[in-house]
């Protein structure tokens, strides 16, 4: 799978641009603040209907626009599909192939994109809701049911937090508690599956990109280790946790409480690595979840690297220039004009000022 062209209409800075894309590599150049990280985010609006960058889509779309618009041609083993989404601050529209969609979900599903960009250390060093969003999206484009099942645990959450904040509510505890326990063993299973199917994808490119440090990772589901997941344990370890959580007002284990903690060696990688080192292990662990998600559908992926000579440097650049491009995979990124990016050949060059691209070259 590979997008051959894009339109872009009111994104930031950007008023009205149609590309036309490399299956291969493809760069995006100019200055700060020029609509690089733009274009990025355009794309990853268009697979999975929010930013990277904010979670709020006022930010995103062109001063004094009501709405923005992005479309592209897919190309799919020969197969040509048309996919657009048009966003305003209070409602959306997804259409495949002249059709209207109603679910994100699906355009997701059918568009999966990986985005690799300064802020993707998040994913080691911020908070556990970075790592578990990351095995859940590799969850999410395996398992059909994941999704449904982590909704409905969302809202059973939500639900049972209620009733431990108000006593009114105390009726529903025990419902709304036995059906968070029934939800827990198919999440875990499923995210267990999930890190199973990325761990070969995630030594090859580590071993690539981290040459002579061995990475792993542990998983901590939320629950205790050893705990029997069955109804009548689960049941009795929440009846136990019950006067704790009552306390602080909301459920204080469970699937909502799971961490990966990433290992070099046996030691934890924000512990021991460095800035650049910590830099390469994000770009493998996002590398793999591209991998793993793509490989099981047998389909070219689609990367999305912003600023991608920051914090490398020249030598590290060029070797995982070289290592993307071994990957068959659609690759778009942003950077200066520099050594290391005139030195790489089979690419399409753009360049962007003020929010207007023009195609420069391709080798």
């Amino acid at each position: 799978m590979w997008i051959k062209q894009l339109r872009v209409q009111n994104c930031r800075s950007i008023k009205d641009s149609i590309l036309q894309f490399s299956p291969n590599l493809n760069i995006i150049v100019g200055d700060n603040a020029s609509g690089k990280t733009s274009l990025l985010e355009s794309l990853s609006l268009l697979s999975n209907g929010r930013s990277f960058r904010t979670s709020h889509i006022s930010d995103v779309i062109t001063r004094n626009e009501k709405q923005v618009l992005i479309a592209a041609k897919i190309v799919d083993n020969n197969v040509t599909s048309h996919i657009g989404i048009e966003k305003s601050a209070t409602k959306a529209r997804i259409r495949i192939d002249q059709q209207d969609i109603y679910s994100q979900a699906e355009l997701s599903r059918y568009l999966p994109i990986t985005v690799i960009h300064p802020d993707s250390l998040r994913l080691i060093t911020g908070a556990p809701s970075f790592r578990r969003s990351y095995v859940d999206w590799i969850a999410f484009y395996l398992f059909p049911d994941f999704h449904e099942k982590w909704k409905s645990y969302q809202h059973i959450l939500k639900q049972r937090n209620q009733c431990l904040k108000n006593s009114k509510h105390q009726n529903s505890l025990e419902k709304w508690t036995e059906e968070l326990v029934a939800l827990q063993p198919d999440i875990i299973h499923y995210r267990k599956a999930a890190l199973k199917k990325l761990e070969p994808f995630l030594v090859s490119t580590s071993s690539k990109l981290l040459k002579g440090i061995d990475v792993e990772i542990a998983f901590d589901s939320g629950l205790p280790e050893g705990l029997v997941l069955n109804k009548d344990s689960l049941m009795s370890f929440y009846q136990n946790k019950l006067k704790y959580d009552s306390f602080i007002q909301r459920t204080s284990a469970g699937v909502h409480k799971a961490n990966l903690k990433f290992l070099m060696g046996s030691n934890l990688a924000e512990k021991v690595a460095s800035r650049g080192q910590l830099k390469l292990l994000s770009i493998a662990l996002l590398l793999s979840q591209n991998i793993a998600i793509n490989n099981d559908k047998d389909r070219r992926g689609i990367l999305l690297v912003d600023d991608f000579t920051s914090e490398l440097d020249s030598a590290n650049n060029i070797s995982l220039i070289n290592y993307l491009l071994e990957l068959d995979q659609q690759i778009i990124i942003t950077s200066t004009q520099s050594k290391v990016i005139n030195e790489i050949s089979k690419r399409k060059v753009f360049h962007v000022k003020h929010g207007v691209i023009n195609e420069l070259e391709e080798t």
